[in-house]
């Protein structure tokens, strides 16, 4: 083995694993520790930030920073980070596309050509099903979202809601939600006294304020983002109950569609919003079970006028 050779797989194993020892180094490479050392000296020299471990026998990790290190990866990580830079081409994060790309075709010009071909296979015979997302999300400002969720600093920044009001906010951020189509901030609103969620491509000018967030119990964040999509974002709420069991209709209506819970071996509640009332009664005839209208009064006559106007065309 040449030491170009060596210094490559030097760095993989350093990449692979926390902390060596010299001495494991010295196996793995079939050298000795003298050479490891000088190794070592090397890769510092070329930018690479190798921090020695202190301890019985001493040792050795990579540490952050400095130049980015040469990716070593097998052919299953090579695959799956190409994958994943073409999904992030198409993604909601404005400004990130091209860099994206960028990155795809460096990747795919060292790709072995068996791989290249996967690749093209997967990427050519996949149809995804999520529609486009019609606004895209500053990557700055998830950058400065996720940071101040991480750290626990509050964030200031304007919102502009669904029906166009412009209003400032002032957040304690708990987590980011990706719903496979929008970004979703979940934070308690100071103002309001209240856990709130935040559409991403809505929010602008975030700043992280530097002030600690307090500690207060915290709710499911995706559980608030499924309920926000589901119910809360429409003017109209339903409540159903169906004839069916929990598991049967986890199966058919996704928590995106609606809310549910088990009333017993053979009965579900259902908790859904829309803002056309004539499409939710549409939705729930689609169902393959009975249902009762527990509330409001405008869907079960809407039932009932679809009903009626189904018995007149059909009745001989």
């Amino acid at each position: 083995m040449d030491s170009a050779e060596r210094l490559l797989k030097l760095l993989g194993l350093l990449e692979g694993r926390i902390d060596w020892t010299a001495e494991e180094l010295a196996r793995r490479l079939e050298v000795t520790t003298r050479t490891v050392r000088r190794d070592i000296t090397r890769l510092r020299t070329l930018g690479y930030p190798v921090e020695a471990v202190a301890g019985p026998g001493g040792g050795y990790r990579l540490g952050q920073g400095g130049k980015l290190p040469p990716l070593l990866l097998d052919d299953e990580e090579a695959l799956a980070v190409a994958l994943g830079l073409r999904v992030a081409a198409t993604t909601a994060v404005g400004g990130l596309e091209d860099a994206s790309l960028s990155a795809l075709s460096k990747l795919e010009h060292v790709l072995p050509p068996k791989l290249r071909a996967q690749l093209e296979d997967i990427s050519e015979a996949t149809v995804s099903t999520l529609p486009t997302s019609p606004s895209s999300v500053d990557h700055a400002s998830l950058a400065v979202a996720a940071s101040a969720a991480r750290t626990r600093q509050r964030m200031r920044f304007t919102y502009t809601d669904v029906e166009g009001r412009v209003t400032e906010r002032h957040v304690e951020p708990l987590r980011l939600v990706h719903t496979g189509r929008r970004w979703y901030l979940v934070g308690f609103d100071l103002d309001r006294d209240d856990w709130r969620t935040f559409r991403l491509d809505r929010l602008t000018d975030p700043v992280a304020t530097g002030m600690r967030s307090a500690r207060r119990p915290e709710p499911d964040p995706v559980e608030m983002v499924q309920r926000g999509v589901a119910i809360d974002a429409y003017a109209l709420r339903a409540t159903i109950r169906m004839a069916t069991s929990m598991e049967r209709a986890t199966q058919m209506i996704p928590p995106t569609i609606g809310a549910l819970e088990s009333l017993g071996p053979e009965m579900t509640r259902l908790v859904i919003g829309a803002d056309d009332v004539q499409w939710l009664a549409r939705y729930l005839l689609g169902l393959p079970w009975e249902f009762e209208v527990d509330s409001p009064d405008e869907l079960g006559e809407e039932l009932t006028r679809i009903g009626r106007r189904l018995i007149a065309v059909h009745s001989s």
